[in-house]
């Protein structure tokens, strides 16, 4: 509950942001199809970009770096290969050290298909209507054998398009969002085709259109039960048990976090989210966030400062809902045809906007 004091200083800040949002969308004059404009504000005495979308006039994309998971790429160029009239950047990845493929660490969705399976924050999805959502639950890949899903017929994975990483035991599911063959070596590499194990080798391995790669390393007695021949399938539950719901028809999704407002009030808590890193529990840095307003409007933005400062950002923008994206040099916002804020690395997914 505010006392009195705290309620007045919260008021103000809303008529300043509103001020600021009337007096910056003046001069973006509104598209007259699409209805999105972009714009500057200042918030708390932030200085903010944002783009505003209205859901119903147009469609959502989540697009992967150069088409594929793994791999990065400019905003820029993600959002001209798919026709985009806005991107802003998506959720976190492997941006440091040199290595061949950059793994996603949040859930994504595109065209209806995991193309990786994340487990800490949340995730912001649309169905195939452009319904949207904030949630945040934990996901697992159980798979079955000759149609059985319990043991010894079960098997499960840890990650969709996700590399191995050190020496580390792992199951992954490779797509063809990954691309034609794993380009891995070691481990033992199943692949199904049409629902049917067609080889078994420990080397890079094709990923049929029509189905995808198992890749194992340790897990041995899971490992013994597959065989040529045996039919194979997996599918996404929640972990805890409870059915997906309404999420089982996302079409489009992308994972990250921390989740900053929900139901208009400030709920920031990235450590219960599972989040460790320093730069995202208490540190200053370049934000970018999305949020989603009372009537059918979504918002891209970016500021700078802590991940609690981005919070009153986006409530006090009018968001009824927020999550924050990747951020630091990751920072980005494009808008019909140019960057309006460019980020300084090269990205691994991003959320677009396309024409409905």
């Amino acid at each position: 509950m505010l006392c009195d004091g705290e309620a007045s200083r919260v008021s103000f800040r809303l008529i300043l942001a509103g001020c600021a949002l009337l007096l910056s969308t003046a001069a973006a004059m509104p598209a007259p199809r699409d209805g999105m404009y972009s714009g500057t504000a200042r918030v708390d005495n932030r200085a903010v970009r944002y783009v505003s979308i209205p859901l119903d006039a147009v469609r959502i994309k989540v697009a992967l770096a150069q088409g594929r998971a793994g791999q990065i790429e400019s905003l820029d160029g993600i959002a001209r290969r798919y026709g985009a009239l806005a991107a802003i950047n998506g959720g976190d990845y492997d941006a440091y050290g040199a290595r061949r493929f950059r793994n996603a660490n949040h859930t994504l969705i595109s065209g209806g298909v995991f193309a990786f399976k994340g487990d800490i924050g949340d995730v912001l999805w649309f169905d195939a209507d452009n319904n949207a959502r904030i949630d945040r639950f934990p996901l697992r890949i159980a798979g079955s054998l000759d149609g059985e899903w319990t043991w010894p017929n079960n098997w499960y994975a840890y990650w969709i398009n996700r590399a191995p990483v050190g020496d580390a035991e792992t199951v992954s599911i490779f797509t063809p969002d990954w691309g034609e063959r794993t380009a891995l070596d070691g481990g033992t590499q199943i692949q199904v085709t049409n629902g049917v194990v067609t080889a078994i080798g420990d080397a890079s391995t094709a990923i049929p259109r029509d189905g995808f790669v198992i890749y194992v390393r340790g897990e041995r007695a899971m490992l013994a039960h597959f065989a040529l021949g045996r039919r194979v399938a997996y599918r996404i539950d929640r972990a805890d048990g409870l059915p997906l719901g309404a999420f089982a028809g996302a079409r489009e999704a992308i994972g990250c976090g921390p989740r900053l407002v929900t139901d208009g009030l400030v709920t920031v808590d990235p450590a219960a989210e599972g989040f460790r890193d320093p730069k995202i529990l208490f540190a200053s840095a370049e934000r970018s966030a999305v949020g989603l307003t009372g009537d059918g409007r979504m918002l891209f933005v970016a500021t700078s400062g802590t991940i609690r400062e981005l919070a009153y950002v986006m409530r006090d923008l009018g968001a009824r809902d927020a999550m924050a994206f990747d951020g630091g040099a990751s920072t980005g916002i494009w808008y019909r045809g140019r960057s309006i804020v460019t980020p300084g690395r090269l990205i691994n997914n991003a959320l677009l906007v396309t024409p409905r």
